[in-house]
């Protein structure tokens, strides 16, 4: 992992040095639509640590992101305002067994468990390098955070109601990205930041 973030790093320390002079990718006006995939994925260690602490057996550990889709509108050759759509889930299921008072096996019972989050953030993305092929930025977002948590089992009387809510209601984004494009319209994005994905790729499409 610091190998891929020493080379995304220098890769964006040469985008620096190109030319501004060059005709620029994207100008005042244009739409960018970045739809990409992320790692890592943090809540499946918070899904580990339940399942290690309550003695779930056979659990298997299932994950969605975090991943999204990125929506831009230049205001100006440099500077577009825009929304990031984020989302991540994790599943796992698994048994809890139910012993008796001498300490032997009375029933294992079936239980699964979920946790999703969405994160809706406005986006303002300032543009400091554009060359004929590649589009570098910094961008900053913040809106809301969304967690779902849920646990099914067929253990006798159990709750199997999901709850709604976060810690921190709100949430935000500071990122550093590029967009290398093959074509006048189609192109690769990738980006760095904190408070969603680590690290995140995908396809930038330009109208």
């Amino acid at each position: 992992m610091k190998r891929v973030l020493t080379l995304v790093a220098a890769a964006f320390c040469l985008a620096i040095g190109f030319s501004n002079s060059a005709s620029a990718q994207v100008e005042e006006g244009n739409i960018i639509i970045d739809p990409y995939y992320g790692y890592p994925n943090i809540g499946q260690s918070f899904f580990d640590l339940f399942v290690d602490e309550n003695n779930v057996d056979g659990a298997e550990i299932r994950g969605i992101g975090p991943c999204g889709v990125r929506a831009e509108f230049m205001l100006a050759d440099n500077f577009g305002l825009g929304v990031d759509f984020i989302y991540n889930s994790v599943s796992g299921s698994g048994t809890v067994d139910s012993l008796n008072t001498d300490g032997t096996l009375f029933r294992s019972y079936d239980t699964k468990l979920f946790m999703r989050r969405y994160r809706v953030h406005l986006r303002a993305n300032y543009h400091f390098v554009q060359t004929e092929a590649l589009d570098a930025y910094v961008g900053f977002g913040a809106g809301t955070n969304i967690r779902q948590f849920g646990v099914t089992s067929d253990y006798p009387n159990f709750n199997e109601e999901s709850v709604s809510g976060a810690l921190i209601p709100v949430s935000a984004r500071l990122a550093i990205g590029a967009r290398y494009y093959f074509t006048d319209n189609i192109g690769f994005n990738t980006e760095l930041g904190l408070g969603g994905p680590l690290i995140s790729a995908g396809l930038s499409l330009k109208f």
